[in-house]
């Protein structure tokens, strides 16, 4: 069991999704015994653009502006962070070398705000547990220079046609670029 650490935690859900997370649940449980920070993935053009109309969108461009708070308390040891940043959406793009210029600038501003969030808590030596976000989990310890790494294969992602195209080439990479690799599915 993991005691009287600083942890952040990235993945794919925000923390206002109206389904379970095993995300949300994993870093309440760290949260028992440890300060943890979940960060909320960013917001991209393309969700803007398709539910500019939404409420959490909204609430997220609220965030952005300033007008709301980015980091909100939810338990004695449990921060949420939003991001104050938009990235684009580029998944899409079939050029691979392309897609790792984009996708390494998209997680080097995702990391300085980690880093933001990480520095005004005062979080130091941190553990990095990244539930599934391959595509902006990356970068991240290059990044964030956490004290350890742990990767999260929760769900076999590089099957669905969305993460096939650049999964199965960049989730080898990030595997090994982990400390730790802990997996619930094959």
């Amino acid at each position: 069991m993991i005691k009287g650490k600083d942890i952040i935690v990235i993945g794919l859900q925000p923390w206002d999704i109206e389904i379970g997370s095993n995300c949300k649940n994993i870093a309440m449980e760290f949260a028992k015994n440890n300060r943890v920070l979940y960060i909320n993935p960013p917001l991209t053009f393309h969700a803007i653009r398709k539910n500019r109309h939404n409420d959490k969108v909204i609430k997220r461009l609220k965030i952005i502006k300033g007008e709301i708070s980015d980091i909100h308390q939810i338990e004695p040891k449990l921060w949420v962070f939003y991001p104050k940043i938009i990235i684009p959406s580029i998944n899409w793009i079939r050029c691979d070398w392309l897609f790792d210029v984009l996708n390494q600038q998209n997680n080097k501003r995702f990391a300085k705000e980690i880093n933001r969030a990480k520095t005004s808590l005062g979080f130091k030596d941190v553990i990095l547990f990244n539930d599934n976000h391959i595509f902006l989990g990356l970068y991240m310890k290059n990044y964030i220079k956490p004290q350890f790494y742990i990767y999260y294969i929760r769900d076999n992602l590089i099957n669905n046609p969305y993460w096939k195209k650049h999964g199965l080439k960049l989730e080898p990479r990030l595997i090994q670029k982990a400390d730790l690799v802990i997996s619930n599915s094959t």
